[in-house]
C-alpha cells in the first residue's frame, strides 16, 4: 500500500468520528494528527520534486474535500476554490509539514553521530555501476532552496566590529 492508500485507510478509520464532530478545530486537529503523518510517512527522505508535490497536494485536497463533505461537482456549482476549502477546514499544509520534517531529520542526522557515520562512511558495492551525471534531485536540494536565501540575507548585513567591545 502506498502513501495514498495509507492516507485513505487512516481516514477511513476516523471518518465516522469526524462526521459527528461539529467543531472545526477538533476535526482539523484529529485529521492533522492521524492522516497527515500517514500521507507524509518517510517524506523527510524524499526529494521534493514537482511530481511529488503535486501527488501530495492532490491527495490531500481529496481528503480535505471528503472531510468537509464536498465533492468537485458541488464545489464548481458554488464557485469554490481549493483556497476556500482550506480556509473552511483549517488543515495544515502538507508541503510545509514535509519541509519541517526534513529540517528535523537533517538536525537529527547532525546530532546523532551513529546515523551520520553510517551515511557518510557508506561505500557502494564494487560491482555497482551508476549512470554518469548528477541524480535528477536529491533530498537535501529542498533544504538548500529554503535555507540559501537566509544565508544570503545574513551576509548582506554589515559585519560587527568586535575590536571595540574588548
Amino acid at each position: 500500500m502506498g502513501r495514498k492508500g495509507g492516507a485513505w485507510a487512516a481516514y477511513g478509520s476516523i471518518r465516522e468520528v469526524t462526521r459527528q464532530l461539529q467543531d472545526t478545530k477538533s476535526r482539523s486537529s484529529l485529521f492533522d494528527s492521524h492522516i497527515l503523518p500517514a500521507l507524509c510517512y518517510a517524506a523527510e527522505t524524499w526529494p521534493l520534486t514537482k511530481s511529488v508535490i503535486s501527488f501530495i497536494q492532490t491527495t490531500h485536497r481529496a481528503l480535505e474535500r471528503s472531510l468537509i463533505g464536498r465533492n468537485l461537482h458541488s464545489m464548481r456549482q458554488k464557485n469554490m476554490t481549493s483556497a476556500d476549502v482550506r480556509r473552511i477546514s483549517l488543515l495544515t499544509d502538507p508541503i510545509e509539514y514535509i519541509r519541517l520534517a526534513k529540517h528535523r531529520w537533517a538536525g537529527l542526522r547532525r546530532e546523532d553521530d551513529r546515523c551520520s557515520t553510517r551515511v557518510t562512511q557508506w561505500f557502494p558495492p564494487p560491482n555497482l555501476v551508476r549512470p554518469p551525471g548528477r541524480p535528477p534531485a536529491r533530498w537535501n536540494d529542498s533544504i538548500h532552496r529554503t535555507i540559501h536565501p537566509i544565508f544570503i540575507s545574513a551576509r548582506a548585513l554589515p559585519a560587527l566590529d568586535y575590536t571595540r567591545t574588548r
